[in-house]
């Protein structure tokens, strides 16, 4: 009972210096998490959507990201697939930042396939969602909910973990 006691006591005695780094080091991790996670969320996710367009699951590269201001460059070009991978990574981090802002302190697993549903409204609003063919809903159905959930998950995995 004594051993029980002290380990109580000395787990609660903690340096300052150890809370001042803890402190600094909780304050700086969401800009630095936030960065990870859309980095290797455009790595992850570009490979899969290439492999989804190689294999014609989607007619949409990851080139067809970069659309906007593609002007007699191919989709499935090296230029338009590095377009593509810049403008992921853009669109990750600005959907990481305002997901972390807004559901940063909800312990909810499932908010990431809300966040891959408004995802894939924006994208079949700029894509035309309507004159997709089943086939192709389903395969970015798929994409965009994986890719809502992997965000969701690790910022909310996160966020427990240094609570």
């Amino acid at each position: 009972m004594e051993a029980t006691k002290a380990r109580k006591g000395f787990r609660g005695l903690r340096p300052r210096q150890q809370e001042n780094q803890h402190q600094q080091q909780s304050s700086r991790n969401p800009s630095k998490k936030i960065l990870e996670v859309a980095f290797w969320g455009m790595v992850f996710w570009g490979i899969v959507r290439l492999i989804a367009h190689f294999l014609n699951l989607t007619p949409y590269g990851l080139g067809s990201f970069a659309r906007p201001i593609l002007t007699g460059i191919e989709e499935n070009s090296a230029a338009a697939i590095g377009l593509g991978a810049g403008f992921l990574f853009i669109e990750t981090l600005i959907v990481t930042a305002l997901f972390s802002k807004l559901f940063g302190k909800a312990r909810v697993w499932w908010s990431g396939l809300i966040l891959g549903v408004v995802m894939l409204g924006v994208a079949g609003f700029f894509f035309r969602i309507g004159n997709w063919e089943v086939d192709t809903f389903s395969t970015e159905a798929a994409w965009y909910l994986s890719y809502g959930l992997f965000i969701g998950m690790t910022l909310t995995l996160e966020e427990s973990d240094e609570e």
